[in-house]
């Protein structure tokens, strides 16, 4: 279960930053294309994980004295997977949550909008932090 948001992580900056990844690595489409289809329900199953370990991290913020490097990284990896799950679920999340509420989708289109200038190099910052927070796991 630890390993869930690193991978999540790396695997939602990989989606993200589709377009600069198969630029560099012409032979990486095959594997994304694999990925495509799933974006909606993986980043809206991160965004919402994201949260409740943005919460968790809120509720244990006294180990911040004793592992800042750690808890530091643990926080920009829960960051960046509520950012990029909502980024890459936000046609689902607007479809089944928003839609409801003409307001609450115009917001989320607004925060869409500004998060989606942002998608390449947080998809790549989330494969480096994905990529520590996986050796920061394995080197306890």
């Amino acid at each position: 279960m630890i390993y869930l948001i690193p991978t999540i992580l790396i695997v939602l900056g990989a989606l993200a930053a589709a377009s600069f990844i198969i630029a560099k690595q012409p032979n990486a489409k095959v594997a994304l294309d694999k990925l495509a289809p799933y974006q909606g329900i993986v980043g809206a199953i991160a965004a919402v994980w994201g949260l409740w370990q943005l919460i968790v991290l809120l509720i244990h913020i006294g180990y911040l004295p004793a592992a800042p490097v750690r808890y530091l990284i643990a926080l920009a990896m829960v960051h960046l997977t509520v950012g990029l799950g909502f980024l890459m679920g936000f046609g689902l999340i607007s479809k089944y949550a928003l839609s409801k509420n003409a307001e609450a989708a115009a917001k989320g289109e607004q925060l869409r909008a500004k998060l989606v200038t942002f998608q390449t190099p947080m998809g790549l910052a989330g494969i480096a932090v994905g990529v520590v927070g996986l050796i920061m796991i394995f080197v306890r």
